[in-house]
């Protein structure tokens, strides 16, 4: 916890002019989890990591697309790889310490809550469910009849443009953007931190140059904003 802040002080009662915000949107791996990428998970278990960081490196460089990347990423597991396995994998994950109180005083708050990832969908659906978030979009696998993973996933959250999934949420559920805030961790959040009414890039591991990105420390810093 950030000196000189106690819990009464990120609980106390929200101000009228905080009112104006409905929605808080957050990035997962990285921001509200402890980990990496939910997609490098899954290669360090495999033992694929090479071939993973050989797609990054060339969706980075623009030389392939986002779909290409996820079906490389897919294609280099073992074959025969099933959703049971996956969700092995990906069970293993570790919420921030500060992510419950912070949703919990969100809802408080009457603000309701997202993730917006590029990661997995199984993922982001259990950590949806744990923190009790309002809505969650992400990525997503396919399997066949016998649960065993197809090689073309569902892209439904790009990661350089995740605000384009995002404004498409915000669009569905009727909240106007300028009423959003959104949370990340990485340069990839940017364009969706900027597309929120004000965006907070956790500076523990990232900090840019850039006027409209608020940095903290935290996740709870965002009520000193709020």
């Amino acid at each position: 916890m950030t000196a000189g802040r106690t819990t009464s002080s990120i609980l106390s009662s929200p101000t009228p002019s905080r009112q104006r915000i409905l929605l808080a949107a957050l990035d997962m791996d990285g921001t509200v989890l402890e980990h990496e990428s939910s997609w490098v998970a899954i290669h360090r278990a495999f033992g694929t990591t090479q071939s993973g960081e050989a797609s990054l490196k060339l969706y980075s460089e623009g030389k392939i697309d986002y779909m290409e990347f996820m079906r490389r990423d897919i294609s280099s597991w073992p074959k025969g790889v099933t959703k049971k396995e996956i969700e092995r994998i990906l069970s293993r994950y570790k919420i921030r310490a500060e992510a419950k109180p912070t949703i919990d005083e969100l809802k408080k708050r009457g603000i309701k809550t997202a993730l917006v990832t590029s990661g997995i969908d199984i993922l982001a659906e259990d950590v949806s469910r744990d923190l009790g978030i309002d809505y969650s979009v992400a990525n997503g696998l396919r399997f066949d009849k016998d649960g065993k993973v197809l090689s073309e996933g569902i892209g439904r959250v790009d990661p350089t443009r995740k605000d384009v999934a995002y404004l498409r949420l915000l669009s569905r559920i009727g909240i106007p953007k300028k009423r959003t805030i959104a949370v990340g961790d990485t340069i990839y959040d940017l364009r969706f931190l900027k597309s929120a009414a004000m965006g907070f890039m956790l500076a523990h591991t990232t900090r840019v140059d850039d006027p409209k990105i608020i940095h903290i420390e935290k996740l709870h810093d965002i009520f000193d904003h709020i």
